[in-house]
């Protein structure tokens, strides 16, 4: 294990677990803010242009989920309503990956599955929840990098999601 991921791991670790379990008394998700902070790092896109990809990608599948249930209400909200709902806002989300603010797609996806398993669809949590779990990643990649910095000074930090 090289030294950046340890240091990284450790910041992450003390910020999630603050999060984990101060989220709830500002009426938040923590584990759609985990589901943020996960894709930041799964995004492969560091700081603030890979957050802000994170951002617009997440958001785009919590829109893409809530039409998703719009559609199959105006259908007649019967097993083949949604089923014809779910695949054309599949499509959709597929399809929006090649556009450059909604092209990280699992990112897409996350925001999807994400307002349909958070209570009563409440998408404005939802929504606040992501964010500040992206921002959580923001902050656990940044910190992991200064700290490295600090310890190994004259040397970069190495891509999240990459091995020495």
């Amino acid at each position: 294990m090289n030294f950046y991921r340890l240091a990284t791991a450790a910041f992450t670790g003390l910020l999630c677990g603050l999060w984990g379990g101060f989220a709830g008394l500002m009426d938040l998700s923590a584990w759609a803010g985990f589901a943020g902070c996960t894709a930041y790092f799964a995004c492969g896109i560091r700081l603030i242009p890979g957050a802000a990809v994170t951002v617009s990608s997440s958001f785009a599948g919590v829109g893409c989920a809530w039409l998703m249930l719009r559609g199959a209400d105006l259908l007649g909200s019967a097993n083949s309503a949604y089923a014809v709902s779910v695949g054309f806002f599949v499509m959709c989300i597929v399809l929006l990956g090649r556009f450059k603010w909604t092209s990280f797609v699992p990112g897409t996806f996350v925001g999807c599955y994400s307002l349909f398993a958070i209570k009563d669809n409440d998408w404005v949590v939802l929504l606040a929840s992501l964010a500040v779990g992206v921002l959580l990643g923001l902050v656990c990649d940044w910190g992991g990098s200064t700290i490295f910095a600090r310890w190994k000074p004259g040397t970069d930090a190495e891509p999240v999601g990459q091995e020495s």
